[in-house]
């Protein structure tokens, strides 16, 4: 299966799955055609392949019919020169890239005690993190959560879980001390491909008031509306139609899928379990734990992905303000989503005039990212397998 065959695989799903998928996306096959002179032949060779793999090309875009989040998807963009798209899958780091971060080390995060602020309520100290306020802010409650590593990639389990149970707790002191801060955003972005302005690994998390990041609100929205005008539970049947497709990788307590709509390439959501009450306890952060360090896991060691950004966000936590009594957040799970942003070494970007005001253009095939983690899920179980006979 592959994404040029999706107008196919959802014309044979059964009615009620094949009913879902139209209802949420619009899928539009193209094609688009070359007519190269015959002095471009050895250059086309080289660099697609073939000649005859330029000449007519499968275009196929997709477009969430609710949230109006798209992809057109053609993998023949990832052998551009230059692209920057993640080619290879290398168990390890590219040496120019170990040697990069080597050569960082030393950084404000390094000594983050003594060479960052504290918030005004002190300090959170986790097994792995440990917290500072933000210098420049992006929101009122903005604060960094250090590593006690200055690799960015030498991620693993615990560490993962350290962030979330880190960030929860950064969350609710923030809150007890300011109690209309309520919206939770936590972000990650691993190397200056994906925006980190230091190399020392870390995440961020903001705590808002009033409203929710804008395009939080804006899923909250589409949820709503699509709730009202069809009765489902925009949330649920978002992942029934990618478990349809053969895109999910199920856990038994969370969803988790390879988007058909990735804001960028190889793009993984999680959903953990939907809170119909809409308010978000700290420690249920932990609940997305175990799939976002497997999908951090194989993105490195299996698809190559060293630069990537990453989110988790979900409903506000508790007030007794009746200044948010129509806040309606029932339904809205705790979200957690991961992109690959490409070869962190190449010297161009992967985000241009399409992306930020048209719609994605990926390279990557979300059937093939999501063989991948299955693949190597499977292999892992298989490993603890074996390890109990």
């Amino acid at each position: 299966m592959q994404i040029d065959q999706l107008p196919d695989a959802i014309a044979a799903l059964p009615a009620e799955e094949r009913a879902l998928a139209d209802r949420l996306f619009r899928v539009v096959v193209t094609e688009g055609a070359i007519v190269p002179p015959p002095e471009m032949a050895p250059w086309l060779e080289r660099t697609f392949g073939s000649v005859e793999a330029t000449l007519r090309q499968r275009i196929v875009r997709v477009t969430n019919r609710w949230t109006f989040e798209g992809a057109t998807f053609n993998p023949l963009r990832s052998r551009r020169p230059g692209s920057g798209t993640t080619q290879a899958a290398p168990a390890t780091p590219p040496a120019e890239l170990r040697e990069r971060i080597e050569r960082s080390s030393g950084d404000d995060f390094c000594d983050p005690e003594h060479r960052t602020p504290a918030d005004t309520f002190g300090r959170i100290s986790g097994r792995h993190v440990i917290t500072a306020a933000n210098v420049a802010k992006a929101d009122g409650w903005h604060s960094v959560g250090v590593f006690d590593r200055h690799d960015p990639l030498a991620i693993d389990d615990d560490l993962v879980a350290d962030i979330l149970a880190t960030g929860g707790e950064w969350a609710s002191r923030a809150h007890a001390s300011d109690a209309d801060a309520r919206y939770f955003f936590l972000l990650w972005n691993c190397l200056w491909r994906a925006g980190a302005s230091l190399v020392h690994g870390h995440i961020q998390m903001t705590l808002s008031h009033s409203m929710a990041h804008a395009r939080v609100e804006l899923l909250r929205a589409a949820a709503q509306r699509y709730s009202q005008e069809t009765g489902g539970d925009y949330f649920a049947d978002l992942a029934a139609v990618h478990t349809a497709l053969g895109l999910a990788v199920g856990d038994g307590k969370v969803e988790w899928f390879a988007s058909l709509t990735p804001v960028k390439e190889r793009e993984i959501v999680l959903f953990a379990p939907t809170y119909q009450d809409g308010i978000l306890e700290p420690a249920e952060l932990g609940t997305l734990a175990e799939p976002l360090a497997e999908t951090l896991r194989v993105a490195q060691e299996q698809m190559g992905v060293f630069a990537f950004n990453a989110s988790v966000y979900g409903p506000p936590l508790a007030t007794s303000s009746a200044n948010n009594a129509d806040d309606d957040w029932r339904g809205f799970p705790l979200v957690a989503r991961f992109v690959d942003r490409g070869n962190p070494l190449a010297p161009t970007s992967d985000i241009a005039a399409l992306e930020l005001y048209g719609s994605s253009v990926i390279a990557s095939d979300p059937f093939d990212v999501v063989r991948t983690l299955q693949a190597a899920i499977q292999a892992g179980d298989d490993n603890e397998d074996d390890d109990s006979l």
